[in-house]
């Protein structure tokens, strides 16, 4: 182009033109070499990458296999453990029918002692409640229930009421009997014997019962019917239980035995008889006593035996059992005791030595009526040492 034809302004826009296309130019070879920067950088990124990927020894390898069957041995012993747990009957407290109490019912006795004096029932005052309920984190209190219950029958009285304390602190197991005729306050009905609070409203009445009364809280509960009490004794093999000479000639006359003074093996049916005997040394307390004896013994056979031998009992012995725990605080109250090494067992009763009465009310039931202040005081030095 001639530029003696182009005018000022264009002869000023062709010299910016050149000027930026000489930038242009000028900028282009350092581009270039960024851009070759740039892949050497990532070329160097990438090989570094590569040496970083080594193989792992052969030891590692060992290791990493060994875990992961380890972990998957423990996953699926844990995983047997839960269905061999799920066989035991459970509980929902919540869920539980409970009856009208406009239809509590109350057991007379049939032959009544004209010794005892007579009580208004109308008249019982009892001390007010003691919110101080015992608990501590180092005890476990799990209520053993024996009720009276034959096939067919719906839920019945609890003939049996055992708390077993597992006191951690003290690397001790106390099983306290509570005895049945005991006369009490049941939360939402009228007083009664406490073994009504099990029929009218299950594990959970029960237990606020316990708490109401005795001030002593309850943290399980286990149940077990007469039936199922049988099996269990005979699916361990029997247990050996001392007898005095009294036992055995009530026993050898009354229920064609041929036992000999000392210590004789039980079957499940002779246990249940003679754990549920009131007929021979004083009556209840008594009674009470050889339940606490026949529990004791059967423990005691069982702590001995190796997990193989326990495992190989689950499938008999756990759909006996009726309970209100998950299978987790089953295996956690199991592995407390395993590894607590306690000793033999010690056990008692309430109500405590002269603290209780033996009256009449008068509609017709011969009760134990409890000093509630003093058989708190006791359970509290008994089960917790205070």
């Amino acid at each position: 182009m001639d530029k003696e034809n182009l005018t000022p302004e264009e002869i000023e826009l062709q010299k910016q033109l050149q000027k930026e296309v000489a930038q242009i130019q000028a900028d282009a070879p350092k581009a270039t070499e960024s851009e070759k920067k740039e892949h050497r950088h990532h070329s160097h990124n990438h090989h570094s990458k590569k040496k970083s990927h080594k193989k792992l020894p052969m030891w590692a390898k060992i290791v990493i296999t060994v875990v992961a069957i380890c972990v998957l041995l423990v996953g699926l012993a844990y995983g047997y453990v839960q269905i061999t747990l799920d066989k035991i009957q459970k509980v929902d407290p919540v869920t539980v029918e409970k009856v009208d109490p406009a239809e509590e019912t109350f057991e007379t006795t049939e032959e009544i002692n004209p010794e005892l004096p007579v009580v208004n029932e109308e008249e019982v005052e009892w001390p007010e409640a003691d919110t101080n309920i015992m608990q501590d984190k180092d005890v476990v209190n799990i209520l053993l229930v024996g009720q009276d219950k034959r096939s067919g029958e719906s839920r019945q009285r609890s003939d049996t009421n055992i708390v077993v304390s597992i006191n951690k602190k003290q690397n001790a197991i106390k099983i306290t009997s509570i005895m049945r005729d005991t006369y009490v306050q049941i939360p939402g009905y009228s007083d009664n014997r406490i073994n009504a609070a099990y029929q009218f409203g299950g594990f959970e009445l029960l237990d606020q019962t316990i708490e109401k009364n005795l001030g002593l809280h309850i943290d399980a509960n286990v149940e077990v019917d007469f039936d199922g009490f049988q099996k269990i004794i005979d699916a361990i093999d029997g247990v050996d239980i001392d007898l005095n000479d009294t036992e055995v000639t009530y026993f050898n006359k009354n229920m064609n035995r041929s036992y000999t003074s000392g210590v004789n093996h039980m079957n499940g049916e002779e246990a249940l008889e003679y754990a549920r005997c009131r007929s021979i040394g004083n009556s209840d307390w008594r009674r009470t006593e050889r339940q606490r004896t026949v529990v004791m013994a059967a423990f005691n056979k069982m702590k001995g035996e190796g997990l193989t031998t326990l495992m190989g009992l689950a499938d008999t012995l756990l759909p006996l059992i009726t309970t209100d725990m998950s299978n987790n605080e089953i295996l956690g109250y199991v592995y407390t005791v395993a590894t607590m090494g306690a000793g033999e067992m010690e056990s008692y009763r309430i109500p405590e030595e002269g603290a209780y009465s033996c009256v009449t009310l008068r509609k017709g039931m011969e009760v134990l009526m409890p000093d509630l202040d003093k058989n708190r005081a006791y359970l509290k030095q008994w089960i917790y040492g205070e």
